[in-house]
């Protein structure tokens, strides 16, 4: 799965100095609203920080609008106090990646986020990706609040 992401990674930085070296264009940024307060939905910078700072990165491939689960992590880990506090103690980029059924997408955001979820093989929502020191967890919605699920995170990136 590393390789696959690394994969992704190398595509993506060689598409932006195709594109550049092309057409003297940067790749648009992603402007699309984010679902998440401290959330970023754009890949390409939020892959650059994880490339240039080895900053750690939380994937998570959601149906924001219209799946329950979603939903339910996001009230009762997501937005918690203690979920903030860990991401800011870790350099954690956030990066979300939306199916919404009743928000409008840019096609931009829309391809980007198609695209990844193909790459990572998402068969459902939510489905989450950490990926830390070169090694990536999947995981989703864990029972008992944000203690819980950063536990759980952690004890898998461990292994």
């Amino acid at each position: 799965m590393m390789k696959k992401l690394l994969l992704i990674l190398l595509f993506t930085f060689s598409l932006a100095g195709y594109v550049s070296a092309q057409e003297e264009k940067e790749i648009p940024k992603i402007t699309d609203k984010v679902s998440n307060e401290g959330w970023t939905n754009d890949a390409n910078e939020a892959f650059k920080l994880v490339e240039e700072k080895n900053y750690p990165i939380i994937l998570n491939f959601t149906g924001s609008d219209w799946c329950g689960w979603c939903k339910r992590i996001k009230s009762e880990i997501f937005d918690t106090d203690e979920f903030k506090t860990w991401v800011a103690d870790n350099n954690i980029i956030l990066l979300e990646l939306d199916f919404p059924k009743g928000v409008s997408q840019s096609d931009l955001l829309r391809s980007q986020n198609q695209y990844l979820a193909q790459e990572f093989q998402v068969r459902g929502y939510p489905t989450i990706f950490m990926i830390k020191d070169k090694k990536m967890v999947q995981t989703g919605y864990v029972k008992g609040g944000p203690k819980n699920w950063i536990e759980s995170v952690e004890a898998d990136l461990k292994n």
